[in-house]
């Protein structure tokens, strides 16, 4: 699968639209943007399960798309991947969970930790700090 710069490189060189009718217009599903991610950061399954602290099975059902995360999980892993804040709001976009908003405290601490190379421990002693809920 191209990844979404690619295309976008491909569309801004093409000389003739007929790229458009090729099948790279899909959006990926969640389990896929996922395996791209860990990726792409040279990470496995097992290194965020183990650093996110999931159940086993629990975790490998996250990336094989039979169950779906949280966004505490998507948070954590988007800490945990130092995705900024870009990567982040795309992430939650495809999983279909709230966008990150800086007028809301616990976002804003979110987007803060995310801004600032936070770690997920990290941010969440600042959440606590501030009297709001963690990521867990």
């Amino acid at each position: 699968m191209k990844s979404t710069q690619e295309l976008e490189h491909q569309i801004q060189q093409s000389q003739t639209p007929s790229l458009l009718m090729e099948d790279t217009f899909t959006a990926p599903t969640l389990a896929e943007y996922l395996r791209e991610l860990l990726r792409r950061h040279n990470r496995s399954v097992q290194d965020v399960v183990v650093a996110c602290g999931l159940d086993r099975s629990y975790g490998y059902q996250l990336f094989n798309g039979t169950r779906k995360p949280t966004r505490n999980f998507l948070l954590r892993l988007a800490l945990l991947l130092k995705l900024g804040e870009a990567g982040t709001q795309r992430l939650l976009k495809i999983a279909e969970r709230q966008p990150l908003y800086a007028r809301n405290r616990r976002d804003a601490a979110v987007l803060y930790g995310l801004t600032h190379n936070l770690t997920a421990d990290e941010t969440q002693e600042l959440l606590a700090g501030l009297g709001e809920e963690g990521l867990e």
